[in-house]
């Protein structure tokens, strides 16, 4: 029997060879294409918009009804428009979701 231990040590190996990994091969004086680093610097952006729109969808497979995550949302989106900052539009998201579960949304 594989203990959580186990699997969790091999995880740990396994995402720690594939981050060395690029640095083992992308390392030394080489320069990436242009096209490559737009694109690399990408994926976080795309990363974090499937994780918002995943758990802003759907509920365990299910689609969510209209609700506090929603108006959250609207409001984080709002506050990145305007102050253009991670830090604010987090804390606004937050702060929003906090106060309309305490509402009774």
């Amino acid at each position: 029997m594989i203990t959580a231990f186990v699997v969790f040590t091999i995880a740990a190996i396994g995402t720690y060879l594939i981050r060395i990994s690029g640095i083992l091969l992308l390392g030394g004086d080489r320069e990436l294409p242009p096209r490559v680093r737009k694109m690399l610097s990408l994926v976080a952006p795309a990363a974090m918009a499937a994780i918002i729109a995943n758990a802003l969808f759907l509920d365990q497979g299910q689609w969510r009804g209209f609700g506090a995550w929603h108006l959250a949302a609207l409001v984080a989106a709002l506050v990145a428009l305007w102050k253009r900052s991670m830090g604010w539009t987090l804390l606004a998201g937050v702060v929003a979701f906090a106060a309309l579960l305490l509402a009774g949304l």
